[in-house]
């Protein structure tokens, strides 16, 4: 229970923070004027701010007993409770079975401390995710049914990474799992994982198309009071933080996601897949598919709000909004000008706002791949102080709504953009914005106001 107390205070500490700094860029109506970049450095002192100095710090409190403790000592891994040792073996072995003894002795609401070390594991554990016992997922971590703090000495310090030959495209892995065990059944009430590294050591795996779903951390069943908080999480031959459903509808409720680095994901760097009052904020996505997804559901338009955020976050890959009916993203920095084939801010179906960001793509790639942002479907979207460059600006088709405020914009083939292959029904409406380049390019069917 003690945990459970801890682990609520430090989502109401972070919870709090989030409304004073958001509050405060209201205040003070912060334009980024420069394309900031932050290197994967596994070594960032914790409680650093990671992204812009205008965001906030975090003081996390530490617990001064664990449950159960991993680390080494001479030439041993061991594991151990404050009151026997669960078990030991060579530092360079395979210690996954070691994890496991340590995990299933943390009681429901307890803790787990890692030491500094490299951590090598396996993943022998089969999964299904589906209630019909198939999509089956292997895993070096199991957390189920259970909440849990779990710490570690710092990102660098303590790394966990998988053993070579353990993923292939007809073997998929999720190196760390967590959720009910049954297909709906609940997942946990309260689940903290801070201040380690993981890695997916992707070069030594058989890489493929990711299946959805794999990647370092899988996330599933409903659940609330989710922290995952200074973490890096590197070399995934899937994606970094998958915040999942598992098809269950609705999914993680609360779930905070701070001062986490994505770097070489084959997929998504995080994504939170229908979550509702959930951020992700201070992160940053390097060399993934995508750097950040808010994935919604069929149901956008009738379900309660999301109310999910990106805030204050970089990465030099595409982000994206997918059937999301109320979002906001904040101080975003993406830079998609290296990449091939990114669509910038691609939101489809998606209802929200974005404010004093920077969106840009590369001004020679003549088509959408192009584009600062792609706007489409029923989306409604409002972008406010916002710095676009590409060589398409705000690009809305579909049947999409979109309103540009006091933004910048460069675009040699349309700040504006209303074209594509299909019949568009598209309406923008801009007011008190800069253009250089294009400003206009439209086709029949979309409809312009400049105001």
């Amino acid at each position: 229970m003690k945990k459970l107390i801890l682990s609520t205070i430090i989502l109401l500490m972070l919870t709090t923070l989030t409304v004073f700094s958001m509050n405060d860029d209201l205040l003070n109506m912060y334009e980024p004027s420069t394309n900031e970049n932050i290197e994967p450095d596994e070594n960032v002192p914790l409680g650093s701010v990671l992204i812009r100095n205008s965001s906030p710090t975090y003081d996390i409190i530490a617990l001064s007993n664990y449950d159960v403790s991993i680390y080494t000592e001479n030439d041993f891994i061991i594991a151990k409770t404050s009151s026997r040792q669960l078990g030991k073996v060579s530092v360079g072995s395979d210690a996954v079975d070691l994890f496991k003894k340590a995990i299933d002795a943390v009681p429901d609401g307890g803790s787990l401390h890692i030491g500094a070390g490299h951590y090598s594991l396996s993943a022998p554990y089969p999964f299904a995710l589906n209630p019909d016992g198939s999509n089956i997922f292997y895993s070096a971590i199991q957390v189920l049914d259970k909440d849990m703090y779990i710490t570690g000495d710092g990102m660098g310090k303590t790394i966990i990474q998988l053993l070579p030959g353990q993923r292939s495209p007809s073997r998929h892995v999720a190196m760390v799992l967590i959720r009910g065990t049954r297909g709906y059944d609940p997942g946990y009430e309260s689940f903290t994982i801070q201040h380690l590294t993981l890695d997916g050591n992707r070069a030594a795996q058989i890489d493929g198309q990711p299946h959805d779903g794999e990647g370092l951390i899988l996330v599933g069943s409903e659940r609330k009071n989710g922290l995952y908080y200074q973490l890096n999480l590197k070399n995934s031959w899937g994606s970094g933080l998958y915040l999942g459903n598992n098809g269950a509808g609705d999914s993680g409720t609360n779930e905070i996601v701070s001062v986490v680095v994505a770097h070489n994901c084959s997929a998504e760097g995080i994504i939170l897949d229908t979550c509702h009052n959930s951020t992700v904020m201070d992160c940053a996505a390097w060399q993934c598919r995508e750097g950040f997804v808010l994935y919604g559901n069929d149901d956008w338009q009738t379900r309660s709000p999301d109310n999910v955020s990106i805030d204050f976050c970089s990465t030099d890959s595409q982000v994206t909004v997918w059937q999301v009916n109320d979002f906001t993203i904040s101080d975003l920095n993406m830079d998609c000008s290296q990449t091939t084939g990114s669509y910038g801010l691609m939101i489809r179906d998606g209802t929200g706002t974005v404010k004093y960001s920077f969106l840009t793509n590369a001004q020679t790639r003549e088509d959408s791949t192009g584009g600062a942002t792609y706007i489409t479907e029923g989306s409604k979207v409002v972008f406010g102080d916002c710095i676009l460059e590409g060589y398409f600006g705000i690009h809305a088709i579909g049947r999409s709504y979109v309103e540009a405020r006091d933004c910048k914009i460069t675009a040699p083939g349309g700040c504006f953009c209303t074209t594509d292959l299909a019949p568009v029904q598209s309406t923008i409406v801009a007011r008190d914005n800069t253009c250089t380049g294009k400003e206009l390019a439209t086709q029949e069917g979309a409809t312009f106001y400049k105001l």
